[in-house]
Formats: structure tokens, C-alpha cells, sequence
């Protein structure tokens, strides 16, 4: 038997109930802010047909996660340098593509391709799309951690709610991590918590977790003209500082490595847990 590399990589989801939250803002923010910490850390783009996280920190992708399944190459030769040295891998981007389904044999090939990233690095943050979507769902549920970033508009609110519903449901999903991103400030983002954790508590057996809060700040809008993180364009902004919040909590929290099958991109393998 092939000898697989310890995991030291810890794979966290980040995914939202709807679009317009924030949800690849705060995966390409909180990337950046573990890179600059010295973390050897990879961002994932796996937003089905929606792909841009790429497009955010200014980086051209001429292959992409898709050409996985579809070609003969590897990660190597997709992936892309990102600021303070991440890994970006991008997403597929545009109508239908492999993406939107992916039968077992391409799971084991996406898993192959991924296992000798799997010592190497200490986060992997997967921007999935929004929504409850099954790819959505299982890319979430296939991670160790996972992230929901929530606003206090009401369809975000049931949105998320639902998106949360289901994971537990389907997925059995027993804790997830909460972001409350464009809010007043600090206290207005755990008031959002707070509120969406008790009604939460009242339906469903799962256990939530405040990450942190990042303010509203037009810095953010910014940076995405800019074609930056907000980090780099903006690196003593409110945002920032509360990405990189955010990030030393997260890198701090000890995340289980969770065993089993085909997790997400061959971080565990069949034979289990390594």
C-alpha cells in the first residue's frame, strides 16, 4: 500500500443561505489574513458556475478546478500563486460544466489529485456557492468546519436557516461556525447571533459558534474594484482588522479532523483517518 502523508490540513467550508452576504468576500479575506499569519493555507473556489474568487485578488485562471475532471492535470497546474504566498485554486465559472454533478469515479479523482496537499498545508477554505443546492450542501458537509456567514437582512436570516436545516437534516451536521459580516459593529453582530442561535436552539440539535463579526465598510466595495483583498488595498481598514480577528481565532481553534471516506479533496482517504 502506498503510504499516505499525515493530515495537518484542516478544511474549512465557507458557504452562506443566499448571495449577496458576503461569502467570498470573507473567504478570500480570511485566506489572505492566514497566509499573512504565516499559515500555509489554500482558498478553493468550488461557487458552481459562479466562480470569482480569483477574480477578487486579481489573478487570471487560464485552468480551473474543472479541468480536473474533464483533462489530464493536476493541481500543480492549476493552481495560482495568491498574496503572502496562498494557494488559489479557481473555480469553474459559467452555465452547466462537471461541476453541477459529480459522479463517485470523478470524487475519487478530485480526492487523488488533492491527498499529496494533505501534510503539507495547515487550512483549506472552500468557497462554496450559496443555497441548499446538494453539490452546496455536500461540499459543506464534506469539510471539517463549517463556516456560515449571515447578515441581518430578513431573507438572509431564513435563508440561512434553512441552508443550516438542511445540513443537519441530510447531513447530520452537529456544529457550525457563524460570521455575522456587514453589521453596525461588534455588539450589532452579536445581537445578530445571539438572535439567530436562539431561534436555532428551538429546532434544531446543533451547536453554533461565533467566529466574529466584520463591520460595514465601504472599504471592502473598494477593494473588489481594485481587483485586491481588502487586506492588501486596505490594511488598517475596519474590515481588515476584523478579518484578521477572525483568522488568528480561527487558526487558534483546535478543529477535529473529521474520519472517513471520501472527505472533502482526499484530506482523509477509504481506509480512514490519517
Amino acid at each position: 500500500m502506498i503510504p499516505f502523508p499525515v493530515r495537518s490540513a484542516r478544511v474549512a467550508a465557507i458557504t452562506s443561505g443566499k448571495g449577496g452576504v458576503g461569502k467570498t468576500v470573507v473567504s478570500v479575506n480570511l485566506s489572505v489574513a492566514l497566509a499573512e499569519m504565516g499559515r500555509q493555507a489554500m482558498l478553493v473556489d468550488a461557487d458552481i458556475g459562479l466562480a470569482n474568487a480569483n477574480i477578487m485578488l486579481g489573478i487570471y485562471a487560464n485552468a480551473t478546478i474543472e479541468d480536473l475532471l474533464t483533462r489530464e492535470c493536476g493541481v500543480p497546474e492549476i493552481v495560482q500563486q495568491g498574496p503572502s504566498g496562498l494557494y488559489v485554486v479557481p473555480g469553474h465559472s459559467g452555465g452547466g460544466g462537471t461541476m453541477r454533478g459529480i459522479a463517485s469515479h470523478q470524487r475519487s479523482k478530485l480526492a487523488s489529485s488533492f491527498q499529496p496537499y494533505a501534510g503539507t498545508l495547515d487550512h483549506v477554505l472552500v468557497d462554496t456557492a450559496s443555497g441548499i443546492a446538494p453539490q452546496t450542501l455536500s461540499f459543506a458537509a464534506e469539510s471539517d468546519l463549517v463556516v456560515l456567514v449571515l447578515s441581518d437582512e430578513p431573507t438572509a436570516f431564513i435563508d440561512a436557516y434553512a441552508q443550516l436545516r438542511a445540513l443537519v437534516h441530510d447531513h447530520d451536521c452537529a456544529a457550525v461556525a457563524v460570521v455575522t459580516n456587514m453589521v453596525v459593529d461588534d455588539r450589532a453582530g452579536a445581537r445578530l447571533f445571539a438572535h439567530f442561535q436562539e431561534v436555532v436552539a428551538q429546532f434544531l440539535p446543533v451547536e453554533l459558534w461565533h467566529l466574529g463579526s466584520v463591520p460595514r465598510d465601504d472599504s471592502v466595495r473598494e477593494a473588489i474594484f481594485r481587483k485586491r483583498s481588502c487586506l492588501e488595498a486596505f490594511p488598517r481598514s475596519r474590515a481588515s482588522m476584523a478579518f484578521r480577528r477572525i483568522a488568528a481565532t480561527l487558526a487558534d481553534h483546535p478543529i477535529a479532523m473529521t474520519a472517513g471516506g471520501h472527505r472533502f479533496f482526499g484530506m482523509e482517504f477509504q481506509h480512514g483517518a490519517h
